[in-house]
């Protein structure tokens, strides 16, 4: 009821009721005036005058309620506008979009699936509200049938009190968390759909669950507006990152071809030329011999060079921070994998450069095993630091590995890992659970002490 409407009823209602009143109070009193009469029209208008105010104010109080609401939910999507504007990389932004959508409705379960580029099935499916042991019991992730597909489908958003009663659910897998209403909203970038938010058992006071509102769905399909812009923005950022790493490999290349190969040739033919004088001008032949060597050195030395150019992250002359963006972008770049880094702090000077080489070693070593053992389609990379210690995690969503195998243990992958960690001064820890990844810690610490006699390493399932 609009303002204006409660504005009118609040004149109109009150005159009439008195005109009622006194209506009633001739045909039940005929007397001019009597106590009792007067008495009967106090009781009846304040009585009216009672229900009247707490019906309006009743009114009133749920439009503000309803105000608060809208306020608090355009807040939340201002803040969560903000939050995704912040990201880049499309692994996090993907991963942000999810959870945010889930925070907006007060969401139990969440998941993004992304579209392939024809747009008919679902190539990613990020989740949200379920730990990793439930993640693993599920086993494969959905791929766009039932419910799911119908979004894909159609293309437009679906609010379903019940799933297991909509005839278009073809219900879940063994070891799925149940789930009951669902809210399903299209993600559009540029009229193509690109994915779609999936959110599950709106959560409320006093109650496990209820179903989604109009306001809800409201409120995500705004969300996606921005959501799509976001993914957008992520998608052309690694594009960029891959088109340099492109043309770091085509200057290198050419490089090679326009120096280093022209260098060793005119090193071969001084060699050849200081062949043919050995009898006949022993000394010039090793003038020309000694001349060869040094240009072998200034070639050993150009390629060094290129090479520090190219991953300056392995080697000496840069910083920890450094050389985890610039390690993780080149992974990033040539593989499938979705590769997330979490910085802590943004000053990692407290180690030493051969500390930060040998860190970066490991992140390498441990990075190369991932992608030629883990099958795995995202990695999560963290570093931290404090007045202790510098911690590096890196996890996979792979394939684990078996810990009860002895021999896996004594692979040269974990046995160098374990070498650099021990000249680190410092700890490695590896978990694993089958089909649930791998999580490897490295502390390296910050203090200068002596090395430990044998560096810990733990295998745990």
């Amino acid at each position: 009821m609009s303002t204006r409407v409660l504005k009118w009823l609040g004149v109109i209602l009150p005159v009439g009721f008195w005109l009622a009143v006194l209506l009633l109070r001739a045909t039940l009193f005929q007397e001019d005036r009597t106590s009792a009469g007067d008495l009967f029209a106090l009781t009846l208008i304040a009585l009216g005058a009672t229900v009247f105010s707490l019906w309006v104010f009743g009114i009133v109080e749920n439009r503000e309620a309803e105000i608060r609401r809208r306020s608090e939910q355009l807040a939340a999507l201002h803040n969560a506008a903000l939050a995704l504007t912040m990201e880049l990389d499309l692994g996090v932004v993907l991963q942000k979009v999810i959870d945010l959508a889930r925070d907006l409705v007060h969401a139990r379960y969440g998941a993004l699936g992304v579209l392939d580029p024809q747009g008919e099935k679902i190539d990613q499916f990020i989740i949200s509200g379920i730990t990793p042991e439930e993640r693993a019991r599920v086993g494969e992730l959905p791929r766009g049938h039932g419910l799911l597909g119908v979004l894909i489908k159609e293309g437009k958003a679906i609010r379903i009190p019940e799933i297991a009663r909509d005839a278009r659910a073809v219900g879940f897998p063994p070891h799925h968390p149940p789930m009951h209403s669902l809210l399903g909203v299209p993600i559009i970038s540029k009229g193509r759909v690109i994915g779609d938010l999936y959110l599950t058992d709106k959560l409320t006071p006093g109650a496990p669950f209820t179903i989604f509102s109009p306001q809800d769905q409201e409120i995500v399909e705004m969300f996606a507006t921005q959501a799509a812009i976001a993914i957008e923005n992520a998608q052309l950022y690694r594009q960029t990152q891959q088109l340099t790493v492109l043309k770091e490999r085509e200057r290198f290349g050419m490089d090679l071809h326009d120096g280093i190969i022209q260098s060793i040739y005119a090193i071969g033919l001084m060699l050849e030329d200081g062949q043919h004088r050995i009898t006949s001008a022993p000394h010039e032949a090793n003038q020309r011999i000694t001349r060869a060597m040094q240009g072998l050195n200034d070639v050993i030395r150009d390629i060094r060079n290129y090479i520090l150019d190219l991953r300056p992250q392995r080697f000496q002359g840069r910083d920890l921070k450094r050389g985890l963006e610039e390690m993780t972008r080149d992974l990033r770049a040539n593989s499938f994998l979705t590769i997330n880094l979490h910085l802590d702090s943004q000053d990692f000077q407290a180690l030493s450069p051969e500390q930060t080489v040998e860190t970066l070693h490991v992140l390498q070593e441990a990075l190369t095993n991932i992608r030629k053992h883990a099958q795995a389609s995202a990695v999560q990379v963290r570093a931290g630091v404090d007045a202790q210690r510098v911690e590096l995690v890196i996890e996979d969503n792979g394939v684990g590995f078996n810990l009860s195998d002895a021999e896996r243990a004594k692979g040269n992958g974990l046995r160098n890992m374990r070498e650099r960690a021990r000249l680190l001064r410092g700890t490695l820890r590896v978990e694993s659970q089958k089909n649930g990844g791998t999580r490897l810690t490295l502390h390296v610490p910050v203090e200068k002490s002596s090395p430990p006699d044998e560096t810990k390493l733990e295998l745990q399932d």
